[in-house]
């Protein structure tokens, strides 16, 4: 997932929340240099997306709690996170660590959305929540999932 990244605890949560997003965005552009190294293509760093009209059309959403391996996209392109969801940018700091702030201070966040497709969830809304959660460990994600069929 984000390789060897261990969160810790100062016992300052602001910093800690600016200490886990630097590591995430460190891990980030350790693997985007081995990308580059091995020759791995391009497409493999950014997020794998679907179209905004096929996920929103899909039906009712459901509450569930969702692994986190189970999200392998984006509904939406996004340029902000790689393909496992690492800040690819420094333009995100702030929120990404307000979220990481919050996960360390016990204040809940809303659920993500997501659409599920036979391939796995795509994210409709909750990008920044999804990195942070792989960034501190976590193994799932409460979710609101909506179904989709298997046509693109």
């Amino acid at each position: 997932m984000f390789g060897i990244t261990t969160s810790y605890s100062t016992g300052l949560p602001a910093l800690d929340a600016r200490e886990d997003f630097g590591r995430a965005r460190r891990s980030g552009l350790t693997a985007q240099v081995g990308h580059r190294i091995t020759g791995r293509l391009s497409r493999e760093r950014r997020p794998r997306w679907l179209l905004a009209p096929a996920a929103l059309s899909a039906g009712t959403a459901r509450l569930e709690v969702v692994t986190l391996d189970s999200i392998v996209g984006t509904v939406e392109a996004r340029t902000d996170f790689d393909a496992h969801f690492r800040p690819a940018s420094n333009r995100i700091r702030r929120r990404w660590e307000g979220i990481a702030l919050a996960h360390r201070t016990g204040r809940a966040l809303p659920p993500i959305t997501l659409v599920r497709r036979p391939d796995g969830h795509y994210v409709i809304d909750g990008c920044h929540r999804v990195s942070v959660a792989r960034a501190l460990g976590h193994r799932d994600i409460e979710a609101w999932v909506r179904h989709a069929g298997s046509s693109r």
